[in-house]
């Protein structure tokens, strides 16, 4: 392999043609989903709508409780479809926000390494620094917690909120 090539412009434009081809992915799979999901729940909606109809002009009991049975059944099954996309949607929203993450990422890197770069460290003291931002790098951003739950203890005699 040769490495002529691989300088800071090329790899910069390497990376950059790759993040705005993930971008066009990921906002093409969140557009798709969305769409796809307000298509099922119009879908489902105008279902039960036909089906109600049906069995509220329905000529025997026979016929409204079938049309409203599958009335039931369109409108479930619509709502699992939406939900379904409903959930791509958002997991393409979390690859977005990874996307837009990146560029803070970087910028973290390079501000620590102009401080390690501009401290007055010894070799030693630099190296560990190095080694440190460098495994840092290598393991990723690390996952956000959760916000925790608030737990309001009651008094006794009183009533919740």
């Amino acid at each position: 392999m040769r490495r002529g090539n691989l300088g800071l412009p090329e790899l910069w434009e390497a990376t950059h043609a790759r993040l705005d081809l993930y971008h066009q992915i990921a906002t093409g799979q969140a557009k798709t989903s969305f769409r796809n999901a307000q298509v099922a729940m119009v879908a489902g909606f105008l279902l039960l709508v036909l089906f109600a109809g049906i069995a509220l002009w329905a000529s025997t009991t026979a016929v409204a409780i079938v049309a409203g049975g599958l009335g039931a059944v369109a409108a479930a099954l619509a709502g699992y479809v939406a939900k379904t996309f409903v959930r791509s949607q958002e997991s393409a929203a979390t690859h977005l926000r990874s996307y837009f993450d990146q560029p803070l990422e970087l910028s973290r890197y390079l501000a620590a390494e102009r401080l390690v770069a501009d401290g007055d460290l010894t070799q030693e003291q630099r190296g560990e620094i190095l080694s440190a931002l460098v495994q840092a790098m290598v393991a990723g951003p690390q996952p956000v917690p959760a916000p925790q739950s608030v737990v309001v203890a009651s008094v006794p005699g009183q009533q919740g909120v």
